[in-house]
């Protein structure tokens, strides 16, 4: 089963390095992964719609309203990473629902808001095998130069860490049905 401990260990193990018991251990490896890891965690979580890191939620409106722009403001959750979808459309499509996140609140317009969002999901238990592996490699790259003190591994990790995250990508992204075309699309309303 997959922990922050068992990645960071992982990683460790392929720079020829001891793996590690916990974060609270002396050493400076560990001080090294407890402090790269989270960072590193949001970071990969934050750059795909990964099927493990996914919520959907319903928001209420706050008290206080925005200044001027929006007629609401709801509070981002608090393992809120990056918007998805606003109601049934996704962000940066054309239909999606006019908002800006300012700070830890969300501005908009109406009385509720249904959003889906990438979460900080820390319960690396519940990933999938690839996103797994693909920590691993991440971490694998980032500890390379300050364990190794060898640039051209680093850069070598880093390069096959890209490769690897292109692939976690489309795996986790063939999880779920394709978008349809409905009759209200654009481009076949345009042809009618």
């Amino acid at each position: 089963m997959a922990s922050k401990i068992s990645i960071c260990s992982a990683a460790l193990l392929q720079l020829g390095k001891a793996p590690i018991d916990s974060f609270d251990s002396p050493g400076d490896t560990v001080r090294l992964c407890s402090n790269l890891y989270p960072i590193e965690r949001d970071s990969i979580l934050r750059e795909n719609d990964w099927n493990c890191a996914i919520k959907r939620d319903v928001l209420a409106p706050l008290s206080t309203t925005p200044s001027f722009g929006f007629s609401t403001q709801f509070a981002l959750p608090s393992d809120f990473l990056r918007m998805v979808q606003i109601g049934d459309w996704y962000v940066g499509m054309p239909e999606c629902q006019s908002f800006k996140i300012e700070g830890r609140k969300i501005l908009a317009s109406g009385t509720i808001l249904p959003i889906v969002y990438v979460f900080r999901n820390d319960q690396e238990e519940t990933w999938d095998a690839k996103l797994v592996e693909l920590m691993t490699a991440r971490m694998l790259w980032k500890l390379a130069y300050p364990v190794t003190q060898s640039t051209s591994l680093r850069d070598e990790l880093k390069a096959e860490y890209y490769a690897m995250a292109k692939a976690a990508r489309a795996i986790d992204a063939q999880e779920n049905p394709s978008d349809t075309l409905g009759e209200d699309f654009p481009l076949i309303t345009g042809r009618q």
